[in-house]
């Protein structure tokens, strides 16, 4: 499937910034991100760095009107050139001397600069930015949420791509799965992943793990390492392909012959609650009533403290997806947002701290007019797995 994002539709979300910086009184916007969290930038740009020796700095200079000017270290601008719909392309190392000369030549008088991205910034960096605008006696405020605001609701190209980078995650998983064996080790499994993402014009849009045995598996990430799958592992895998930057956050857990029925047990569990919690999901109710639905659940199965304390601060329960495989807004207990048609969603369980280990299963979801809509097949992954390794 050949699904591109078309320059009239970065066009049009630039377009619509405009008009919202307008409402909050913001005459220029500054945009902040880098390779791991490239989201704010690349929404308006197409283009994401790449961390070659240097940092991998991407700043926007946004005015309400006018054309844009892009700040990159030295290596970046060069492919920045060729490959961004921006064609004015500058050293960030130079905003001191830039920024200043950008803002005297617009036609209209700069008071206030929103900061997109400040959570982002190396200090010195923001403090070179920052001495640009104040010596013009420029205000500068946080401006974050209208950039999350714009990115949170997904155009159809945009879910388009979100749905392939779902079934490249499921492939991945699966050439996985293939070769999922006793005595296997987690980094030769997460190798055939990230080789099938790639083969496939896929990129990595963050690590692709792969963890076994009760003491990997009990902590909630971690790295694939060295060692090797044994009978009555659970072994679950975390990947997160990118396609064109859309994201897929994709996770599934499996167990080797000879786990226990009580391993088979919490597993099914897991798949069961994680079903149930997507099917719960429609528009109009809030983060926080999918989270207490989930504790419900986890408290009729009698497993809450092998629930709670894995949902405690960010994440909980799941997180926003698309330029990133994780975005705002977090699922969790406090979350007052309110699902929409055409947001995007990891929905996450997680079990931990049983003596033989835990799992995690995750889809990626669709918001649709009449629930959530997952971009993965989960327990057909699953199914083919204990099919063919049965």
């Amino acid at each position: 499937m050949s699904v591109e994002v078309a320059q009239t539709e970065f066009e049009t979300r630039l377009a619509s910034t405009r008009a919202k910086m307008k409402e909050a009184g913001i005459d220029v916007l500054f945009v902040y991100s880098d390779e791991y969290h490239p989201g704010y930038s690349f929404y308006y740009t197409n283009f994401r760095t790449i961390n070659c020796i240097e940092e991998s700095a991407h700043a926007l200079f946004i005015p309400l009107e006018g054309e844009i000017q892009a700040f990159l270290g030295n290596l970046n601008r060069f492919a920045a050139k060729r490959f961004s719909w921006i064609k004015n392309v500058n050293n960030i190392y130079d905003m001191k001397n830039l920024l200043p000369k950008y803002v005297n030549e617009l036609s209209y008088q700069v008071k206030t600069v929103g900061v997109v991205g400040e959570e982002l910034f190396p200090i010195s960096l923001y403090r070179e930015m920052e001495n640009a605008f104040v010596g013009e006696g420029i205000n500068i405020v946080d401006a974050g949420e209208i950039v999350v605001k714009e990115r949170l609701y997904k155009s159809k190209t945009e879910l388009d791509l979100i749905r392939v980078a779902g079934k490249l995650a499921d492939d991945s998983i699966l050439a996985a799965l293939e070769k999922l064996q006793v005595g296997k080790t987690e980094i030769e499994l997460s190798a055939i992943g990230e080789y099938v993402t790639r083969s496939r014009g896929g990129e990595i849009g963050s690590a692709y793990l792969v963890v076994s045995g009760p003491d990997h598996t009990n902590l909630p990430t971690w790295r694939p390492m060295e060692r090797k799958i044994e009978r009555g592992d659970y072994v679950w895998f975390d990947f997160n392909p990118s396609v064109q930057g859309y994201c897929s956050d994709t996770g599934i857990a499996v167990a080797m012959e000879g786990a226990s029925k009580e391993q088979i047990r919490i597993m099914d569990l897991a798949y069961d609650t994680n079903q149930r919690m997507v099917e719960f999901i429609k528009p109009g109710m809030t983060g926080k009533e999918l989270f207490q639905e989930t504790l419900r659940l986890c408290e009729n199965a009698g497993v809450v403290d092998y629930f709670l304390p894995y949902t405690k601060g960010m994440r909980a329960i799941g997180h926003g997806v698309g330029l990133e495989v994780v975005e705002t807004p977090d699922l969790g207990p406090n979350s007052d947002f309110i699902f929409e048609p055409n947001m995007v969603f990891g929905i996450k369980f997680d079990l931990h701290g049983f003596p033989f280990g835990g799992v995690r299963v995750e889809p990626t979801v669709i918001i649709t007019e009449n629930g959530a809509e997952p971009v993965n097949d989960l327990r057909g992954l699953r199914n083919k797995f204990e099919t063919n390794y049965k």
